[in-house]
């Protein structure tokens, strides 16, 4: 049985602070927009991205990588933390903020220097993925093995 007590709010918290996060990513693509003049749909590869200067389409489609990124491992980061939090709380919730620090690195790094400058952030973002994982299989196997 599994009993959800007090402390998972933390772990509520942590995703909710991860959706925050990926919204506020998505707001910073819709400044690039504006700033540089790319109408939607133009993903930084369409008509309107091709009248750019080359920095200009850098500068965008990093910081749309950014954003998309984050959309991409948004529903594995979610999930984990959410299931590994029914077992393991606090290991969770702390987990969950090493993901949200590591995923604004990334941004920034990402933002300011291109693939090259997300690395560091990619190694603590996956340092807390990875550990949630590993706590949500682990919970998940004593769970059945109980049976």
């Amino acid at each position: 049985m599994i009993a959800i007590g007090t402390q998972y709010a933390w772990n509520l918290l942590a995703v909710t602070a991860m959706s925050v996060q990926c919204s506020m990513a998505g707001l910073s693509v819709a400044v690039a927009r504006k700033s540089i003049g790319i109408e939607y749909p133009d993903m930084g590869s369409g008509r309107f991205s091709s009248k750019l200067t080359d920095e200009q389409w850098l500068e965008f489609n990093n910081v749309m990588r950014v954003h998309q990124n984050y959309v991409e491992g948004l529903p594995v980061a979610t999930i984990t933390t959410l299931v590994s939090g029914l077992f393991y709380p606090k290991l969770s919730a702390i987990s969950g903020a090493v993901y949200i620090l590591g995923r604004f690195i990334y941004g920034i790094g990402y933002a300011n220097k291109g693939a090259s400058g997300r690395m560091a952030g990619a190694l603590i973002l996956d340092a807390g993925l990875v550990t949630n994982l590993i706590a949500s299989l682990v919970g998940i196997y004593h769970v059945l093995s109980k049976k």
